[in-house]
């Protein structure tokens, strides 16, 4: 089975135009495992993306799927890379017939996210 995610980087960054405080970067991919792949994308493991490599820490923000196969899995990811910001995170079925799950309602986004803390913390003491 397949899965499409989306994370969200805990780095701070401003508007160069406002200076205001935004959102840290959000970034869509696909995998057979979301939380070995939110490992690899914070260097804990090896395999993470070159991009999500300059962005450090990450968080799991929303999970949809499950995909039959990779093809599939890669038309959902597309269809939702169209979207931005936080339309990302809050995608539903009426936005694309390639949507499926529960998003950031999906009980391992939070599993993941603690399980990523834990380790965070056990490393830092």
């Amino acid at each position: 089975m397949w899965w499409v995610y989306v994370i969200q980087s805990e780095e701070v960054r401003f508007s160069e135009r406002t200076g205001k405080k935004l959102d840290g970067f959000r970034y869509v991919g696909s995998t057979t495992n979301p939380a070995r792949r939110l490992r690899q994308h914070n260097g804990e493991i090896r395999g993470g993306g070159r991009y999500t490599s300059k962005h450090r820490d990450w968080e799991m923000r929303a999970i949809f799927g499950p995909y039959a196969n990779r093809s599939e899995a890669m038309k959902a990811e597309m269809a939702l890379k169209r979207k931005r910001g936080r339309a990302r995170e809050q995608w539903k079925p009426s936005d694309s017939e390639w949507c499926r799950g529960l998003g950031t309602a999906d009980p391992r986004v939070e599993e993941i996210n603690e399980a990523m803390r834990r380790r965070r913390q056990a490393t830092s003491s």
